[in-house]
């Protein structure tokens, strides 16, 4: 039936109202019956969406459990990957069957489900299965405020990491690092909801867009800024293996800083722009990007003249790398911007 086209003839009933009829296979699929109701939807190019009603039908693409198996993994992150797979497609149970040898994966999993994972729950263990379950619903966090607090979480990430480097302060740069994790869960979360509204139409503007071609671009806009959040991670990390620097390179920090300080700009008003749809303010942060480079090819030179330990040089230079992959990322988050603008204005 998918992908069926069916002629219809409107008639006129009543003097005023225009009906047609329901394709008979489409209603018997969707187990519609008398009396029950249909969401007929005007979309932007003038057609309609015909959804059943939500009560008492299963809409396709609402899963409800799945089964795995953890003897046909190797590992722990095996189980974990796959786990993860059916958190994304939208899953709402996850049954988990162990045998001897896996029963102990079944920590691993428990802490990717704390720590990675919004919403899993387990509300079922024995020894041989353990059953999830997700318990927030799609509109309980809407996508745009997932994603924004993933973007304020990225942008301080990236801002204390900086902040870390300039004073010594590896107690700031190893909390950075812990922050990932929850970076990691607004991801996955978002991801999530994103494949479920393609899948069912009616629950796009439910999650807070518009249209389909939305959530293919806020797919790209959250993966650019889970990889930002992975770079402040880098950066970090360099930091801590960063013995204590000379003052006399005090002036290299600074344009460290400099170089940071405009990569935020630009994602700043990169995702001003996506919620604007702001064309010019899109262009304007993907103009700057040209300013990371010159001072990333300053600073690299600097670095090679300073005559610091291998170890030193090779941690700033990938500080350096991380700060110029976050404004890459963030012109990729202009350029959906522009796209999503021109898109709307097509409509």
């Amino acid at each position: 039936m998918k992908g069926s086209s069916y002629l219809r003839k409107v008639q006129l009933t009543g003097g005023s109202t225009y009906i047609v009829s329901l394709p008979k296979d489409w209603a018997k699929d969707v187990q519609l019956k008398p009396g029950d109701y249909i969401r007929v939807k005007i979309q932007p190019d003038g057609s309609l969406l015909i959804t059943p009603g939500r009560e008492g039908v299963k809409i396709e693409g609402e899963l409800s459990t799945i089964s795995i198996d953890a003897s046909k993994a190797s590992t722990p992150h095996d189980i974990a990957r796959e786990f993860i797979a059916c958190y994304l497609t939208g899953y709402e149970s996850i049954e988990v069957r162990f045998d001897p040898r896996t029963a102990g994966y079944k920590t691993h999993l428990k802490n990717i489900m704390r720590r990675k994972l919004i919403g899993m729950e387990v509300l079922e263990e024995a020894a041989e299965r353990m059953l999830a379950r997700c318990l927030i619903g799609y509109t309980e966090l809407p996508v745009k405020d997932a994603v924004n607090r993933m973007y304020v979480m990225a942008l301080s990430m990236h801002k204390d990491v900086i902040t870390a480097l300039l004073s010594g302060n590896t107690s700031l740069a190893r909390e950075v690092i812990e922050r990932d994790d929850e970076v990691d869960r607004l991801y996955f979360f978002v991801v999530r909801q994103l494949k479920r509204a393609v899948e069912n139409r009616f629950m796009i503007e439910e999650i807070g867009l518009s249209r389909p071609i939305d959530c293919l671009g806020y797919r790209i806009v959250v993966k650019s800024i889970e990889r930002i959040g992975d770079h402040a991670t880098k950066m970090a990390e360099a930091m801590l293996r960063i013995d204590e620097l000379p003052k006399s390179l005090a002036g290299m920090l600074s344009e460290i800083s400099l170089m940071s300080e405009i990569s935020r700009d630009i994602l700043k008003n990169a995702m001003r722009a996506l919620h604007r749809l702001d064309v010019g303010q899109a262009n304007e942060a993907i103009n700057k990007a040209g300013e990371v480079v010159r001072l990333e090819k300053e600073v690299t030179e600097a670095i090679l003249q300073a005559g610091l330990s291998t170890k030193n040089a090779v941690s700033l230079r990938l500080i350096l790398e991380s700060i110029k992959r976050t404004s890459e990322y963030s012109t990729d988050i202009a350029e959906i911007a522009i796209n999503l603008a021109k898109k709307h204005l097509r409509q």
